[in-house]
């Protein structure tokens, strides 16, 4: 053991360096958080402004869905509408009421100063509108964080982690080019990340209210916690994580099964089959050979045209062996289910459709930014830039990266 002046100037320089790291690290904290915030804006502006909350629309518009006459199955997207509804009987009418006289500094009223939308401005649906707006908003902010933490706990450097949750959340109003968005695609995109974020860190308990408010915004959710058990068994034996999955699907079944109950009398269906349009779809190259959409107010081409479909499988083949296992067989569970239920049940050329593969693109973004930075002597890059463990990164080591 050591001591004296040499040890004394040791701990003063270490101590040094801690308080230098501190602000740093806050300060680094503010920025990637900035970042992401107004990444998720600009994202949420880009679906809003393209195409709103549909309202109007008697099947699956706004005053439909908090009023609770919308068709099935979009009804059974409750979370959004629940949220609005709710807060709309405990805020007192008083304060709803002292909203309307507020103006902003162009004189506008402050519905009018907010929103174009002419049921904003209706008395009956504003406070309402006002909740739904930044429900939504708050999900797509949590969706951006949330994609953060997936690459963190993937492995991946925060600088690439920061780069590639922005793109993605920017890629979603481009994903939904044609046929627009819903309200639930950005909180369906966060419980996403979330879910497998918990499952990485084996936060069991985390996994339950993820699993409740992820059915309850779509009930697509389902395939979701059956796709965790690869991720699940990594942290734990395969037979705790198949009763886990079997817990949380009861769960997330029952919230379904009550929604389809309650709204049994409500036009539309469970599903709607659409396998006929798919057919027809492809025998018409013209839709997806070469065609424009509009996203962000500029015409791009779609992404279910063959140039950015092309790019963006070859990215994923690309990244996809230096992905984790676990997460490579999530995937393969997802995909086996989703794209089977797209043919039959959407509309073609409806990229969104395949929201539940999300993470996937996530990860390939990130782990090809990762192979583009090691130097090619490094070898192949394993779970994401580390080699594949059973423990991912700690809380310290995702601390001190954000």
């Amino acid at each position: 053991m050591t001591s004296g002046p040499g040890r004394e100037v040791r701990e003063t320089e270490v101590r040094d360096t801690e308080e230098k790291r501190g602000p740093a690290r806050l300060t680094r904290r503010i920025l990637y958080g900035t970042l992401l915030f107004f990444a998720a804006a600009a994202a949420f502006n880009g679906f809003y402004t393209k195409i709103g909350f549909r309202e109007g629309d008697s099947a699956r518009g706004f005053e439909a869905i908090v009023d609770g006459s919308a068709a099935r199955p979009y009804i059974y997207r409750q979370l959004i509408p629940l949220i609005a509804n709710t807060t709309s009987r405990i805020v007192p009418q008083r304060f709803q009421q002292k909203l309307f006289p507020l103006h902003s500094d162009d004189g506008k009223g402050f519905y009018a100063s907010l929103f174009t939308s002419s049921t904003a401005l209706n008395p009956a649906y504003s406070f309402r509108y006002l909740i739904f707006y930044l429900a939504v908003f708050a999900g797509a902010v949590v969706a951006a964080f949330g994609f953060y933490l997936v690459c963190r706990y993937e492995g991946h450097r925060p600088e690439i982690a920061l780069i590639s949750a922005t793109l993605m959340i920017l890629l979603i109003p481009y994903i939904e080019t044609r046929g627009g968005g819903y309200y639930g695609d950005f909180p369906e995109a966060a419980f996403i990340a979330l879910a497998v974020v918990a499952a990485r860190r084996a936060h069991w308990l985390w996994l339950v209210p993820v699993a409740l408010l992820g059915v309850l915004n779509k009930e697509t959710f389902i395939l979701v916690i059956a796709a965790l058990w690869p991720i699940l068994a990594q942290r734990s034996s395969r037979l705790f994580a198949a009763a886990l999955v079997a817990v949380l699907e009861l769960v997330a079944g029952g919230i379904y099964m009550v929604n389809r109950l309650h709204f049994a009398a409500n036009p539309g269906g469970t599903v709607e089959f659409h396998l006929k349009d798919q057919l027809a779809y492809l025998t018409h190259p013209a839709l997806w050979l070469f065609k424009f959409g509009k996203a962000y107010g500029v015409f791009l081409p779609e992404l279910a045209t063959v140039i950015p479909a092309l790019l963006l499988s070859w990215m994923i083949w690309r990244a996809w062996k230096n992905i984790s296992l676990p997460v490579r067989q999530f995937g393969w569970i997802l995909a086996a289910m989703n794209v089977p239920l797209v043919l039959l049940f959407c509309m073609p050329g409806e990229v969104r459709d395949l929201s539940l593969l999300y993470v996937i693109v996530l990860l390939a973004i990130a782990t090809t930014l990762t192979l583009v930075q090691r130097p090619e002597n490094h070898g192949p890059v394993e779970s994401a830039g580390r080699p594949e463990a059973k423990t991912p990164a700690s809380w310290e080591t995702l601390r001190s990266g954000f």
